[in-house]
């Protein structure tokens, strides 16, 4: 005869997020073991971890200081109305070939200016300094502004300029550093 097996229930303790208190979950964070639902989980390459975990992770990357943020935007604004202001003559100038060559040195320009301001804060960085630079470099260009329609050259190699420059620059520090 074959005799009957019972399978024995599982008093296993029911967790809850520690952010939300009516998610049941099985999911803990890897680094600290705080129970977490799928909303609050943050995949890493070592795992899931909660978002406490994560953040406190990338503040060891930043170590700017307090004046920073300023030194960068006073670099970015001068050096952008530099730039603008030759974009402006030589696009104006040249015409139709001119904004072609304003499509290519404004974005090497804005990878430029934020190399020079990433090194004038001494390769510090910070959440937001892309964002300080792409606003010195629209500041610096609208800076460049009268001078365009004082000597009445077009608006477009500006506008060229502008886009190019600060796609660049936010590019340069928010994925390329």
């Amino acid at each position: 005869m074959a005799e009957t097996q019972t399978i024995p229930t599982s008093t296993a303790e029911v967790l809850y997020c520690t952010i939300h208190p009516n998610v049941e979950t099985s999911l803990r964070c890897n680094k600290c073991g705080r129970p977490m639902c799928v909303k609050c989980a943050r995949r890493t390459p070592v795992g899931y971890r909660c978002r406490e975990c994560v953040r406190g992770q990338q503040q060891v990357f930043y170590n700017s200081k307090t004046l920073d943020p300023v030194i960068q935007g006073v670099v970015t604004v001068v050096l952008s109305a530099m730039a603008a202001g030759l974009a402006i003559v030589i696009g104006g100038r040249m015409g139709f070939w001119g904004w072609f060559i304003t499509f290519g040195a404004g974005s090497a320009a804005g990878a430029l200016i934020a190399d020079i301001a990433h090194r004038a804060a001494g390769r510090r960085r910070s959440q937001y300094s892309w964002l300080v630079v792409a606003s010195g470099v629209v500041l610096g260009a609208l800076m460049a502004l009268p001078l365009m329609l004082f000597a009445g050259f077009s608006i477009i190699p500006w506008a060229i300029y502008i886009g190019t420059a600060t796609f660049a620059a936010i590019g340069r520090l928010r994925f390329g550093r």
